[in-house]
């Protein structure tokens, strides 16, 4: 009998700590249409459908940006998830201007929900 409540409590352990790792670490993916030329980070993404894919480790995340079929990765790149008040109802790439007349990719704003991923400069 002792030896089953030591394996209940095994096993509920087990489940705790997978669950707390699984919260952690979040994976997402989701189809962007990229506009206008802009710089993620080094990479100069140019107007078209990419799949962009996130590993979230809150609030972190690395973002990975490969052409619309998964084939070609052009950009990975670190961001931030950010979660807003309003719900986006698509995805958006959001951009800054430099003072140069650049585009920067500022943010990607996550459709049907109210998270988005900031990249810094």
């Amino acid at each position: 009998m002792n030896h089953q409540r030591h394996l209940k409590v095994a096993v509920l352990g087990a489940a705790v700590l997978l669950l707390a790792v699984v919260n952690a670490s979040a994976k997402g993916a989701k189809t962007f249409n990229v506009p206008f030329t802009g710089l993620l980070g080094s990479a100069r993404i140019e107007p078209g459908h990419y799949r962009v894919s996130w590993e979230e480790r809150s609030p972190e995340a690395t973002v990975t940006v490969a052409t619309a079929k998964g084939q070609n990765v052009v950009a990975t790149v670190q961001g931030k998830i950010v979660e807003r008040k309003t719900k986006y109802p698509q995805n958006m790439v959001i951009y800054d201007a430099r003072p140069d007349g650049t585009q920067v990719i500022s943010e990607l704003r996550i459709g049907g929900s109210n998270k988005a991923i900031v990249f810094e400069e």
